[in-house]
């Protein structure tokens, strides 16, 4: 009987053992199933933050492209209207050239002639004097419409 009893302590340690190692094994299971869950989380959590992130970089990147198309448009438009200006002003100074010209070409006398070319040196710093005023209103016009554009970029 006493190796009845052993054999059946053994068992019974065999048992105990076993049960032991299916808890750890169970406790194991379970703390990684809970691991890997936390981490799942975590990163559904970064996931969604960087899409977020993504998402509002490529909102403003889109703002910023259309306050660029603004800007260059309003720019142009500015170039444009600068170049009609140079247009007329050199047409018009062709003409005024054209006119003194004419004018040398029939005066009667050196004092005449004296006249006609002092007139025509202060139409021409007048008129480009003017040019200038007008260039820099244009210039300072189109500086505030592309400052309301980033005014408005802004908001």
């Amino acid at each position: 009987m006493p190796e009845q009893d052993s054999t059946k302590t053994q068992r019974a340690a065999t048992d105990r053992t076993a049960d032991t190692a299916r808890a750890a094994t169970e406790a194991g299971a379970q703390a990684t199933r809970q691991g890997a869950e936390k981490l799942q989380d975590q990163m559904n959590s970064m996931l969604g933050t960087a899409g977020r992130a993504s998402q509002e970089a490529a909102r403003r990147t889109s703002e910023n492209m259309e306050l660029m198309k603004r800007l260059a448009e309003t720019m142009a438009s500015g170039a444009k209207e600068a170049s009609s200006e140079i247009v007329e002003w050199s047409r018009r100074a062709s003409e005024r050239q054209n006119e003194a010209t004419r004018e040398i070409a029939q005066a009667r006398s050196l004092d005449e002639v004296l006249d006609f070319q002092n007139r025509y040196i202060r139409e021409n710093l007048q008129a480009l004097l003017d040019f200038s005023v007008k260039v820099s209103r244009l210039s300072a016009e189109t500086a505030s419409e592309a400052s309301g554009h980033l005014d408005q970029g802004n908001r």
